[in-house]
Formats: structure tokens, sequence, C-alpha cells
């Protein structure tokens, strides 16, 4: 049995039974001998080392291992390819066209150059390639500018493990110490680490496609006026059915208002959402209806004034509303963060609110001002769910173990896990993430993809007033605000947010600092912590990191048999 780098093939078990790559994996680490060594989704690179020169990179599916120190590249194919005239074997990637002997033949001479540029001109690597075509069978092997002895397509593909034995005899060196230097070169030079953007695209995929079946189950219900209350879990896709309800009421002639709490839920609403209706914060929306009034709010005075929005919301009351405000259909996204009179009077803003449809979706588990739960229309019809589409198992059975929460983990995906790091006193924190920082970067995280969340209020956290970490610099809400009303933010790639402000949002990779919870009797989590941290656990679709008060870590510690380690 082949050794396999990385080893746990189930970490890499990103796209469930159906990804070809993995097949081969395993069709590999069945069919060869223990000789040899199978690693896996190799990312190159190579510096430019003469002036204007570019930096090159690129992937290589397979690198196989010789006995000897002898290495075969494998370029994989999966589906149609395309035989031309002119001597070629293609591959389309959306309308883009690539020459399958010319990557191969690249990656060939960029692994080679790079060898040499480590070990020196005397001592080559000894390299050689297989094309693999698991369902296309080549028509015209001439035809396609390669040997044919180094295509493997579908008539032959169980024949993969001894075509890569005839290139990669089973003879052993008598200078075992080479190919000892040729696994070093692979596994430290070469970044042999499950794909994180194949974690985080599958990661999506498998949340879009598993809330499908709530979006079908929604657009089958029959009632009119369309009166429906929708309390489900963190990660079951409200969003999603968020943009369906507006879409939907769009297509059948009407007009919807979709509100919600915070300003970055609303803007990436109004971004996917059809054109037409309204997508706004419900501040948003009294401050663009009286700017329509003649009134222009003075955002300065927010800041000194605690009754500022109670007097911005008399003044709504006040006015008449036009027909051009008036509204088919009103959708409330984040109820739990509603209050009694905002809903009454958006309920002004409706054309005729007895026959108006009106979605309200919420989480009281996500409730962190402790609102009372808003009183709707008798006739609404509700509907409970505890699922969780969108965290990977490994994190949602520990927010399970750890808050002790009856949530339904629903997402069969791995996902990267959870990370703990304990911290002394708060200034600690920038230290203990700044590594993070650097860990995540290494694995292939774009710093896009991380966010870093405090568990206290936005202003109150140690990395409240910091613009860089290391050599990371932080995004932040800088508390201003443009003539328009617009949040302004800080130059940098990293956000850093507060649970409070990050809600009804997720990011690849979580990072949630400020992690000091206080205690019940029993040594449970109090009710405000708990909310709390399944708000911000939940955000996480690929790693969660957690930054705890060294005297807590050992509660966090307290993980399931079933789990992994923390890394």
């Amino acid at each position: 049995m082949a050794v396999i780098i990385p080893s746990d093939i189930s970490q890499l078990s990103l796209a469930g039974a159906h990804c070809s790559e993995l097949d081969t994996l395993h069709q590999l680490k069945g069919t060869l001998p223990d000789l040899y060594t199978v690693y896996h989704s190799v990312h190159w690179s190579r510096e430019s080392w003469q002036a204007g020169d570019v930096s090159r990179y690129g992937e290589i599916d397979f690198v196989v291992l010789g006995p000897d120190g002898a290495v075969v590249l494998i370029e994989q194919k999966n589906g149609p390819l395309e035989e031309t005239d002119e001597g070629g074997l293609w591959k389309w990637y959306g309308a883009q066209r690539k020459n399958v002997g010319e990557q191969i033949r690249r990656s060939i001479d960029q692994v080679k150059a790079k060898f040499q540029q480590v070990h020196g001109k005397s001592n080559p690597l000894a390299v050689d390639y297989l094309i693999y075509c698991p369902d296309y069978r080549i028509k015209v092997a001439n035809a396609v500018a390669l040997d044919s002895s180094r295509v493997v397509d579908a008539k032959d593909r169980d024949q993969l493990a001894q075509r890569i034995q005839k290139l990669l005899p089973a003879y052993v060196s008598p200078w075992p110490i080479w190919r000892e230097r040729v696994a070093a070169f692979f596994q430290q030079t070469f970044e042999v680490v499950p794909d994180i953007h194949a974690f985080i695209h599958n990661q999506e995929r498998q949340f879009t496609r598993l809330s499908g079946g709530m979006l079908a189950f929604f657009a089958n219900l029959e009632m009119e006026p369309y009166r429906l209350r929708v309390s489900t879990a963190a990660g079951s896709g409200k969003t999603h059915l968020a943009k369906y309800f507006f879409d939907h009421a769009l297509s059948h002639g009407k007009r919807p208002l979709l509100l919600c709490f915070n300003r970055p839920l609303s803007e990436q609403i109004k971004a996917v959402v059809e054109e037409g209706g309204m997508v706004s914060t419900w501040y948003g929306f009294c401050d663009q209806f009286l700017q329509e009034r003649g009134y222009q709010l003075d955002y300065q005075d927010m800041q000194q004034n605690r009754h500022y929005w109670n007097e911005v919301q008399d003044r709504v009351v006040e006015e008449s509303v036009p027909d051009h405000w008036r509204f088919d259909t009103l959708i409330i996204d984040e109820g739990q963060d509603f209050v009694q009179d905002w809903l009454d009077i958006a309920r002004l803003f409706l054309k005729d609110d007895p026959t108006a449809d009106l979605i309200w979706i919420e989480d009281p588990l996500q409730n962190l001002m402790d609102r009372s739960a808003v009183q709707l229309p008798e006739a609404t019809v509700r509907y409970h769910s505890l699922v969780n589409f969108r965290s990977p198992y490994t994190i949602s059975e520990y927010i399970q173990r750890i808050l002790q929460l009856p949530l339904i983990p629903a997402n069969p995906l791995p996902g990267l896990g959870v990370g703990l790091s304990g911290y002394d006193v708060p200034e600690q924190q920038p230290d203990r993430v700044n590594r993070l920082l650097s860990r995540l970067v290494k694995q292939g995280f774009q710093r896009q993809d991380v966010v870093i969340i405090t568990c206290r209020g936005f202003g109150n956290s140690v990395f409240s007033t910091m613009d860089q970490i290391g050599s990371h610099t932080l995004k932040r809400f800088t508390g201003q605000y443009d003539n328009m009303g617009q949040q302004l933010f800080s130059n940098g790639e990293i956000l850093f947010d507060s649970i409070y402000r990050f809600k009804g949002q997720q990011a690849a990779a979580v990072i949630l600092v400020d992690v000091a919870p206080t205690m019940a009797e029993g040594g449970v989590l109090t009710d405000k912590w708990q909310r709390l941290l399944y708000c911000g656990m939940t955000r996480a679709t690929v790693r969660l990191e957690l930054v705890v008060q060294q005297q807590l870590v050992t509660f966090f510690e307290a993980v399931p048999d079933s789990l992994p380690p923390l890394r």
C-alpha cells in the first residue's frame, strides 16, 4: 500500500464521493506497493531571480516518488477533452481553452528548475509524466502531440498503477539518502496541503444545495395573505430565504420591502437580489424616508444623544406616506433584533396591511440584546427548525458539546476543525492572533477569507484601535460616517468586527477573540455567553479559532471522542 501525503484522506473528502481526484488517490493508495509515495495537490512556485522575471505558480494533481528517487508527475483531466487537427489535446475552463501537454511540460520544467535551484546543477531530478483522462477516450493518439505511452485514458484507467510502475521500476537505489532528499524537497519546499479554496468552494456549494430543500418547501406553501414566521438556527439559510421571498414578490408583480438590523448584512443582500423594491436596515430606511421629506439627519448628534433614534422614529410616524413609499410585501431578516414599535411603523408603509404579505425570519438564539419577542398578526403560520447547514461537522459537533444546545448538524463536510489559544491578560491576544493569521495564510487562506470577531462591544476590545497585527493590516469601522450616512472603514485586508455587527454573515476562517465567559452554577455558561458564543462560532464555514482566557481553556478543551484533537 502506497504512502499518501497528506496522510489523512478523510480531510481531503471535500466534495463527497464524487470527487474524481479523491477516487484516484484511493486507487493509487490501494494499488501501488509501499515502496512508492504519492503527494496530492502539490502547489509549486518559482520566484524570479533575474530582473524583469515574473514569479511563476502552478499545481500538480499528483507526484509519485519511486523507490530510487525518480518521480512521475500526473496531470488528471476530468470530463470531456478536445482533440484538434493542429496536434493538441485541450481542456476548456469556461471560455478559456488550455493545452494539456503544455501544462504538464511547464510543470516539469518549473519543478526541475526549482530542484536545481535548491540542490545545484550537478544533481538533476529525474522527472517523467503521465496524463490521466479517466472520463475521455483518446481517438487518435498521434494527433494529440503526446507520447501515447504517457497517456492513460478511460479504456486503460484500471492500469494507472501499472503504468506508473513501468516508468518507476521497483529498483531500490544503493544511495537511499538521495530518495530522502527528493522526499524532503517535495514535502518541505512545496505546499503539500489540502487546497483551502477547495474547502471554501465545496462548503459554499454544499450549503447552497442543502439549504435549497428549505426553499423548495416554502415555495410550495399556499396561503392568502402569505403570513409566515420562520424561526431557524444559525446556518440554516435564512438570508437565502429572505432573498427568495424578495425575488419571488418581484416576479409576481409585487413591490417588496426587506429590512434587517445591521448594515453589512443589508449591503450583502442588496447586492444579490433582483432590482426593484427596497433593501435597507431599519435605521437606514427611516433615514432615506425623512431625507426625501426634507429632513437631513445629523449623524454626529447620534453619538451624544441616546434618544436620537426614538426621536427619528417619532418624526417618521408624523409624516404622511406617499404612494411611491408603499409596498406589497414586508420581509424582516434577523427579526430577533427588532422591537415591536419598528414592526408597527414598518406596517404603515404597506399598501393594504390586511392583505399584504409578511415574512418574519429570526433566530431567537442570536438575540444578543435580550429583546422581547415581537408579536405578529394572529393568522401567521410558524415554522421552527434547529438544523444547521453551514457549519462543517468538526465545528458543529464542537458547538453542540461546548454550548449544550439542541442543534442538528446537517453538513457532512469535515472542515478544518477548531483551534484553541489561551491568554492571561487581554494585551497578550494580538501576539496570539498574529501567529494564527500567519498560520492560516500559510495554509492557503486569503486574507479576505479571515475575520477577527470580538465577543466584547466593538469599541471595548484591545483590537478596537489597532490598524495592524504583525504584518497583517486590519479593516475596521472607524466610527465615522460620510455625508450620506455610510460607514467609513480603515484601509486593511483582514476585517475586525464585533459579534453584534457581524451577525447574519459568515467567513471561511473566524478568529473569535476576547472569549472570557462568565459561568453559572454547575460549571455551565450563562445564557448571555451561550448566545454570544453560539452566534460567533457559527460564523465559521471552514476553520474556527478561539482565543480564550487561560483559566477557562480547560473548559473549552472538553471535546467529544468523535472529534479530532484540537490543532
